[in-house]
C-alpha cells in the first residue's frame, strides 16, 4: 500500500519535457542518440540530488514529451528511491498522468516557454495545432496549464528546470517553485547550454525538497472556475472542436469554453488538443 504525503517517506511527481533539457538546441537534435544521452544525464543527477535529501523517496516520473516515449527505465540510476515510470500515449492528463493529492511536490524537467516565447522551440501542448492558450484571460504555457492542475490537488510545484526564457512565467503562476535555468536561447532553434547547469542542479532539487517540507496546501492559490481561449494555427481545428457543444466559437481559429472545475476544464482541455492534432492529420 502506498503511504501518503507527510508519511515517513516524500512523494514526487517528475513531469518531464525534452525542449528544455540541457544542451538540447532543437527538434532535430531530439533524433540522435547524444540527445538522448543528455536526456537521462540530466535525469540521473536529479534523481542522485533527490536520494541525498530522502534515500526513502517514492518518484513517478511522466514522460512527457511527443509520444511519450524518450524515458528509458534501463538508462535510470537510482539506489534506494522507488522510481516508476509512465509512459506511451494517449492516456489520461497527458504531461500529469497520475497527479493526485498524495504528492508532496511536483517537478517540471525540461520545460521551455510558452507559444510565441523567446526561448527555443516554443510552442504550447501542440506546436503543429496551437497558436497560443489564456487561462481566465491571461496567456499562458505548459508550466502554468500544467501547475494549475498540480495546485488543483493541493500539490505545490516545487521545481521548474528548463529554458532561462521560461523564468518570468514560473515566478508570475508558480511563486512556490524554485527555477533552475539550463540553456540560454539564441534562437528558435539555436540554445547555449550553460556549463554549470548540472553542476548546480543538486543545490536547486536540495532547496526545493526542503520548501516541500515547508509548504502546506493553504499557501497554494487554487483556480476554481476557469475559462480556457484556445486559438489554433489553423481553421480546420476550430472546426472540429467547435462541434463540442461546451465549445464557443470566437473567431475563425480561435475556440473558447468555461468549466466551474479546473480538473474538468484541464481534462476538456486535453481532449481538444487531441482532436485538434487528428483533425490536421485528415
Amino acid at each position: 500500500m502506498l503511504l501518503k504525503r507527510g508519511e515517513n517517506y516524500m512523494r514526487l511527481f517528475v513531469s518531464v519535457d525534452y525542449e528544455g533539457i540541457w544542451g538540447v538546441p532543437s527538434w532535430e537534435f531530439m533524433k540522435t542518440e547524444e540527445a538522448k544521452q543528455l536526456l537521462h544525464k540530466e535525469l540521473n543527477v536529479l534523481l542522485k540530488s533527490i536520494e541525498e535529501v530522502d534515500a526513502n523517496a517514492y518518484v513517478l516520473m511522466v514522460d512527457s514529451h511527443s509520444r511519450g516515449d524518450n524515458i528509458c527505465r534501463s538508462m535510470l540510476e537510482t539506489s534506494s528511491v522507488k522510481l516508476d515510470l509512465i509512459s506511451g500515449y494517449p492516456r489520461p492528463n497527458y504531461m500529469m498522468t497520475g497527479i493526485d493529492n498524495s504528492f508532496d511536490g511536483v517537478m517540471f524537467v525540461g520545460y521551455h516557454t510558452k507559444a510565441g516565447g523567446w526561448g527555443a522551440m516554443d510552442h504550447s501542448y501542440s506546436s503543429s495545432t496551437i497558436y497560443r492558450v489564456l487561462i481566465n484571460g491571461k496567456e499562458v504555457g505548459e508550466s502554468t496549464i500544467n501547475g494549475f492542475l498540480a495546485h488543483y490537488h493541493g500539490v505545490p510545484v516545487i521545481l521548474v528546470s528548463g529554458s532561462k526564457e521560461l523564468e518570468e512565467e514560473i515566478k508570475e503562476n508558480l511563486p512556490e517553485a524554485v527555477f533552475h535555468a539550463t540553456n540560454k536561447t539564441w534562437s528558435r532553434f539555436s540554445a547555449q547550454s550553460y556549463h554549470d547547469a548540472l553542476l548546480t542542479l543538486p543545490e536547486k532539487v536540495h532547496q526545493a525538497l526542503q520548501n516541500a517540507k515547508q509548504l502546506k496546501d493553504s499557501s497554494i492559490t487554487k483556480i476554481g472556475e476557469a475559462t480556457f481561449t484556445v486559438e489554433f494555427l489553423n481553421r480546420l481545428a476550430a472546426d472540429v472542436t467547435s462541434e463540442l457543444p461546451f465549445v464557443k466559437r470566437l473567431s475563425s481559429r480561435t475556440i473558447e469554453f468555461t468549466m466551474s472545475d479546473y480538473d474538468q476544464a484541464f481534462h476538456a482541455f486535453q481532449a481538444i488538443v487531441f482532436m485538434a492534432s487528428s483533425a490536421m492529420r485528415l
